[in-house]
């Protein structure tokens, strides 16, 4: 049975770890300047390579907080894989990419053939340690910490 799987941050930090160990944190530099039409606020932007079965995180940088979040997934493997993650249970979600476009609350995850791309917009407002994984290769997985950061 083939279900589409979606994946899916307000004074928060998300920080992603690896299967491989290797820290992953999102990168504002990346894309601080683009706008999220809904909410008039500059995106943060996590960009994750998915290679040699492995979560790979692109310049990691800190998230600011209370603004909307981006997560850009780029499967440069041969085989498709998938993003799931209990992060998104429950808030809304936006994810797009080639050949797919779903939008609302109980998306889960996706899937991302060898060679595409997968963007997914939301804002997480909970804090906690969120699991993420390939549901199709039990051995890729990492964590996302949401921890709510207070003003300096």
């Amino acid at each position: 049975m083939r279900s589409n799987k979606l994946l899916l941050g307000r004074a928060m930090v998300v920080m992603l770890v690896g299967w491989a160990g290797a820290m992953l944190m999102t990168h504002p530099a990346s894309g601080v300047d683009a706008q999220s039409p809904a909410q008039g606020l500059p995106e943060q932007r996590i960009e994750i390579v998915i290679r040699d079965y492995d979560f790979q995180m692109a310049r990691p940088a800190p998230i600011q907080p209370a603004m909307p979040t981006v997560i850009i997934v780029r499967n440069q493997d041969i085989v498709r894989h998938g993003f799931s993650s209990s992060m998104l249970q429950g808030i809304l979600v936006q994810g797009e990419g080639e050949g797919i476009a779903a939008y609302g609350k109980g998306v889960e995850g996706f899937y991302v053939d060898p060679g595409k791309t997968l963007v997914i917009r939301f804002n997480n407002q909970r804090a906690g340690k969120y699991s993420f994984h390939c549901d199709l290769h039990p051995k890729m997985k990492g964590e996302a910490y949401v921890m709510d950061v207070p003003a300096a």
